[in-house]
């Protein structure tokens, strides 16, 4: 785990060897942000490597657990999950990822693939799977987040999170209110807004949640063309977050980003405190 910043008592970065021209060549010091918005996955918060699978394998065991055939029969684990990548390989090819739609849609579309009954009302069930696995197998609260945006909460900028996931932001708001202490005013999710980075859509959402114009806003994420070029697209500002890319699991997560950013103009950041030495928040 990343050991915890340590920040001057002005929330700032200080010392020997500290060079704010070095970090950020290239960032604009007439512009300043009112608001910081941090990615969440890989940003804020992440998983070892061994552990990514953990959250899909909790949601195909709940639907185990609590869809029924119809005659009788029992769902195989197996047989849930090709059901579910079933239900994803068709939405996509009706232009719709499925990390866009809310649970409460997604459940019954994974019955009707399996012929199966819901043993519960389907509120409850989609309230049930948005939030499954979280307490289970909590995730790793990234140290250097939680001290940002403690640091910034106190001098009253707004710290809001965008993620990209099928569970729903105020699932994420009760897990983290009640165990960790970033203190986000918001958790925007593409489930909830039905638009995921890098698409415009959600930044705007976040935008209008906190009540800010885009241009007012600094996003910090750990993915070149969903946090840079998604913030960028939707007029936010942007900086790349490099500090847990050593703990990406083999697959999702290609090696397209470190190649693409080598001559890029945009801010990189491998310690979360240096965006509170670009001198762009208050």
């Amino acid at each position: 785990m990343i050991g915890p910043p340590q920040l001057a008592p002005d929330g700032k970065r200080t010392g020997a060897g500290y060079n704010r021209t070095r970090l950020f060549p290239q960032v604009d010091s007439n512009r300043r942000f009112r608001a910081l918005s941090l990615d969440l996955w890989f940003t804020a918060l992440y998983y070892p490597p061994e552990r990514d699978r953990q959250w899909k394998e909790d949601r195909v065991r709940l639907l185990h657990d609590t869809l029924s055939l119809q005659d009788g029969r029992i769902l195989g684990m197996d047989a849930i999950e090709r059901a579910m990548d079933s239900v994803h390989a068709r939405l996509r090819d009706e232009g719709r990822e499925p990390i866009t739609i809310d649970p409460g849609v997604l459940i019954p579309l994974y019955a009707s693939a399996l012929d199966a009954d819901l043993t519960m009302p389907l509120d409850e069930f989609a309230r049930t799977y948005s939030s499954v696995g979280l307490a289970e197998h909590p995730p790793v609260a990234n140290p250097e987040a939680v001290s940002v945006a403690r640091a910034l909460t106190e001098r009253g900028i707004p710290v809001i999170a965008i993620t990209n996931t099928a569970r729903r932001g105020s699932s994420w708001q009760e897990y983290l209110r009640d165990r960790m202490d970033l203190g986000f005013q918001h958790v925007i999710a593409s489930s909830d807004c039905g638009s995921a980075k890098p698409d415009p859509g959600i930044f705007h959402e976040a935008a209008r949640r906190v009540g800010l114009s885009p241009r007012e806003i600094l996003h910090v994420g750990d993915r070149w063309e969903l946090d840079v070029q998604g913030a960028q697209a939707a007029h936010f500002g942007a900086a790349l977050y490099t500090g847990l890319w050593r703990y990406y699991p083999e697959g999702p997560y290609s090696p397209t980003d470190r190649e693409r950013t080598e001559d890029s103009t945009v801010p990189r950041v491998e310690r979360l405190e240096d965006v509170l030495g670009m001198g762009l928040l208050p």
